[in-house]
């Protein structure tokens, strides 16, 4: 087990719109992080409920970048399909990054559903 000096742990949820890509977790400072690990949880009702994921990094100092904007945003990894009732964890080292911050989408023509719930954990 790492050694951590200190961890952040932050939970929410939020409701998705049809059709609409949403910030799920606002740009966050994370340059003085070593580690970042999310969950998510889909509340739908059936596995058809899916959701679609993106966790986004930038080296730059600022994060005043709309988040997902591929001029100053870089996805980290592959995007995370989540179905109704499923959960997905995801971890990343974070040397070099400065902002770190993560999207969520209805995929394809699945109607907007509530409570999708989260955790990131900010460990230095």
């Amino acid at each position: 087990m790492a050694n951590f000096k200190s961890a952040i742990l932050t939970t929410g949820s939020m409701s998705t719109v049809s059709g609409t890509t949403s910030t799920l977790i606002a740009a966050t400072e994370v340059s003085n992080e070593d580690r970042l690990s999310f969950q998510f949880y889909n509340n739908g009702t059936t596995a058809a409920d899916e959701v679609e994921i993106k966790v986004y990094g930038m080296l730059a100092v600022s994060g005043n970048a709309t988040l997902g904007d591929t001029q100053y945003w870089t996805q980290i990894g592959d995007t995370i399909a989540v179905s109704g009732q499923a959960s997905s964890l995801k971890s990343i080292a974070t040397t070099g990054l400065n902002w770190c911050g993560v999207t969520i989408a209805p995929s394809g023509t699945v109607d907007a559903f509530d409570d999708h719930t989260y955790a990131m954990l900010r460990q230095a």
